[in-house]
């Protein structure tokens, strides 16, 4: 009965309703279309209005011709739709008006109504039929209907945003547009982050470095718009008629809106980042080099960029003393991350050979610094051969240890001088030695000390080496200048310049180098010859190296050329100049054996990698030929598990020998019991993953490998760890590095672009240049070009 009623209720209900409901209709698709706010204000809120209007006169006007349905109605309509004859419904609600004390007819009576409820089971309540033919026979609903469908597809994306405009008419422009809203935001020129520009539209939360600056402006309107941060309001500048510009910093705040005239023209919710202070660390203790350097090797990071890296020393048993403070070159401007090494010498330092405290410190471009954990280390001294140079280095570290004692200082020297035999009869060396004394004795300041100290040291390299320690000293000058120069971006004339300077300074210390060779084997008898597997580097090696980063520098690829720069510092480093080493002791030979066997496992690895590969790229076949990939499968199984065996005794072995294992050859044991388990399963395909990565993890073991080996048997004299010019142990070039194809493996992981590339960088590099002599293009453009051609 009450869907009866309410169906009758919606077909009375929808024809004496449609035109209101037509009007909303109407109104919703001006809203939806944007055609509104293109009005005049007056003529806005007049539709409005005559809206509003329209839509109460025809609700009321349809209200009061409404009728709703009566019970009675409602049963009648419930027997029609239900197919029921005589009107049961009705017959059921009636009432027995006489012989209600005749049984007879009250038998009947209820007989009657008992069939009458049978039918109650058929009832069902049709759909409602609301014909609007007569009320609406132009069929101007179907036409409301299609234009408010456009409607909604037309402006879906920002419905919220056309039916607030919609409803709000706008005054202060009568007769022209709504006013027009460009915003950006300039982020820190530190953080290298490109503009941003904000779309009023979307209001999308905004994440905005601290230091910000917001630039708006603002066309239309004539009161004077605002800004507001988190209540707090500021005004913007009238530029011209109805034009505003406003230029604020942001330096705090939860939300930004614009307004004007009491309304918002955007709004954003807002997000300041603080700038964090940087972060460093060791990435590995500083080390000593083959040449005496320390090397330092870092982990660096800023949330915006790093602006410079340095390292604080400090002498532990005088933590007054004035510290050296060191700068290290960035491998880059404006890096988040920096991952290098760096090497300094401070041999001739009055702290060499003393216990220090290293601290690397990181410096962003607000100032903010970053500190590492303090390192104790022995900062790295010369080990000088002579034994008037070894005697003159250890008094200049006795005046750095007791200054005040200087009279026994002063007896030595002397007694070094009165035997010109011993120093050559060098006149230089007399010299310095009475100098040094006499300075001592009628000199008390301080300053005396540290110019005896200089004086002496500069004694012991002319007795040593001669003119090679004052080559090797330009050459890492000229070498320091030249990274600093390719990381802070220097201009082309000032690179050419350092570079033939580097050049210079190259051909001075190989031949001061190759001098000293040919003398130290005039007083050698007998030397050993070369093994067949030596290394040979030759100076026609370097000059190809040294102009291949002169090319690179030429057409902009300045990061390779810094890279292939840095790789021929660290190997010039990690090479002594000495002849080549009598007989190799046992601990070299076997760790070139363990060398050895590390390659063979790795070539074994690479086997096995490229058999699971194949197997995995195989379709299934017939039954025979699964049943042989299933034997295969586990005969590689076994294979990898006698690998990682093997591996495992290796391990042991250098752990006896290095005193810990390199962390690489864990990480490859784990990956070869996961490729076990998938060829036991018979999954070639997943094995193949953790058989990449344990390959991987083999090169990077057998680069830190190489690296300790270096470093052991390097550190002390007569252990054959290679010669200018040669370089013993399987091929191993002077960086460690497993090679046939001699020098070219020292730039091994430098991505140097090939021919054509450096071709189209250097026509790119010809055709800004063209462009920017041509005066008559935009200052804009001109500045661009600028900033292009500084870049590069």
């Amino acid at each position: 009965m009450r869907l009866a009623w309410l169906s009758l209720a919606w077909e009375r209900m929808w024809p004496a309703l449609w035109q209101c409901t037509a009007v909303v209709g109407l109104l919703l698709a001006l809203a939806l279309f944007d055609l509104l706010p293109l009005l005049a204000g007056w003529l806005h809120a007049l539709i409005l209005a005559v809206g509003v209007a329209a839509f109460i006169w025809t609700l009321w006007r349809g209200l009061h011709r409404l009728r709703l349905p009566r019970h009675e109605e409602a049963c009648r309509r419930l027997e029609l739709d239900s197919g029921l004859d005589h009107r049961p419904l009705s017959s059921l609600e009636d009432s027995l008006a006489t012989g209600a004390r005749d049984r007879a007819t009250v038998g009947l009576w209820e007989a009657h109504r008992l069939r009458l409820a049978r039918q109650l089971s058929k009832l069902r309540v049709k759909w409602p039929r609301a014909d609007l033919t007569k009320a609406d026979p132009l069929a101007i609903r179907a036409l409301v209907m299609m234009v408010l469908f456009i409607a909604v597809v037309v402006g879906h994306a920002d419905w919220q945003d056309r039916l607030s405009r919609a409803l709000q008419p706008r005054f202060a422009a009568a007769g022209g547009l709504p006013p027009s809203l460009d915003v950006w935001v300039n982020p820190p020129a530190y953080t290298a982050m490109a503009p941003l520009f904000l779309n009023p539209e979307r209001p999308d939360e905004l994440r905005l470095p601290v230091g910000s600056e917001l630039l708006a402006q603002v066309h239309g309107g004539k009161k004077l718009p605002y800004l507001v941060i988190d209540g707090a309001r500021t005004d913007f500048s009238e530029l011209a008629l109805e034009s505003y510009k406003l230029t604020h910093e942001i330096t705090a705040g939860e939300s930004l809106s614009i307004q004007q005239s009491g309304r918002a023209l955007a709004s954003w919710p807002l997000t300041v980042l603080p700038d964090l202070p940087p972060t460093i660390e060791f990435a590995e203790p500083p080390s000593r080099t083959e040449r005496a350097s320390l090397r330092l090797e870092y982990e660096a990071e800023d949330d915006y960029g790093l602006a410079a890296v340095g390292a604080e020393i400090r002498r532990i048993d005088d933590l007054a003393a004035d510290p050296i403070l060191l700068e290290v070159a960035l491998p880059g401007v404006g890096l988040r991350q920096s991952n290098a090494s760096s090497y300094h010498d401070l041999t001739a330092h009055a702290w060499a050979g003393i216990a220090v405290e290293i601290v690397l410190t990181a410096r962003d471009a607000l100032g903010q610094t970053g500190k590492s954990d303090p390192f104790r280390s022995v900062l790295p001294e010369r080990i000088f051969n002579h034994p008037v140079a070894r005697a003159l280095v250890e008094l200049r570290k006795r005046l750095t240890l007791h200054p005040e004692q200087r009279l026994p200082v002063v007896q030595d020297l002397n007694a070094l001088a009165e035997r010109p035999d011993h120093f050559f009869h060098d006149t230089v060396v007399a010299l310095s030695l009475f100098t040094a004394s006499r300075r001592l004795i009628n000199d008390s300041s301080a300053k005396a000390v540290a110019e005896v100290q200089q004086l002496m040291w500069d004694a012991a390299l002319r007795i040593e080496e001669g003119e090679l320690a004052i080559a090797e000293r330009d050459l890492r000058e000229i070498q320091k200048q030249l990274m600093e120069a390719l990381a802070e971006g220097a201009d082309e004339a000032e690179l050419e310049r350092l570079m033939d300077e580097l050049q210079q300074a190259m051909d001075s210390f190989l031949d001061a180098l190759a001098e000293q060779m040919r003398q130290q084997l005039a007083e050698n008898e007998e030397l050993q010859p070369l093994p067949p597997d030596a290394q040979l580097l030759e100076r026609q090696d370097i000059q190809e190296l040294l102009d291949k980063a002169r090319e690179l520098a030429r057409n902009g690829a300045r990061d390779a050329a810094r890279d292939l720069l840095a790789r021929l510092q660290e190997m010039l480093e990690n090479l002594r100049a000495q002849p080549f080493a009598n007989a190799m002791n046992q601990d070299l030979q076997d760790a070139q054996r363990m060398m050895r066997d590390l390659e063979h496992m790795m070539q074994r690895q690479q086997q096995l990698l490229d058999r699971s590969f194949e197997r995995s790229r195989q379709r299934p076949g017939d039954e025979a030929a699964e049943s042989q990939r299933r034997q295969q499968n586990q005969a590689d199984s076994a294979a990898q598990e006698m690998l990682r065996r093997e591996l495992g005794d290796l391990m042991r072995e250098l752990g006896d020998a290095l005193g810990d294992i390199p962390q690489p050859f864990g990480r490859a044991e784990r990956e070869m019991r996961d490729a076990r388990g998938a060829l036991d399963r018979h999954l070639p395909g997943e094995a193949v993953p953790p058989q990449t990565r344990s390959l991987d993890q083999l090169q990077q073991g057998m680069q830190a490998m190489t690296n300790r080996f270096m470093e052991m048997f390097g550190a002390e004299p007569n252990r054959g760890t290679g010669n200018v010019g040669a370089r013993s142990g399987q091929g191993l070039d002077p960086l460690g590095r497993n090679s046939t194809m001699g020098f070219r493996e020292a730039i091994e992981g430098v991505r140097i672009p090939d021919e054509m590339e450096l071709r189209r960088s250097r026509d790119i590099l010809n055709e800004l240049r063209r462009r920017r002599g041509e005066r008559f293009r935009p200052p804009p453009e001109l500045q661009y070009l600028d900033r292009l051609l500084r870049q590069f």
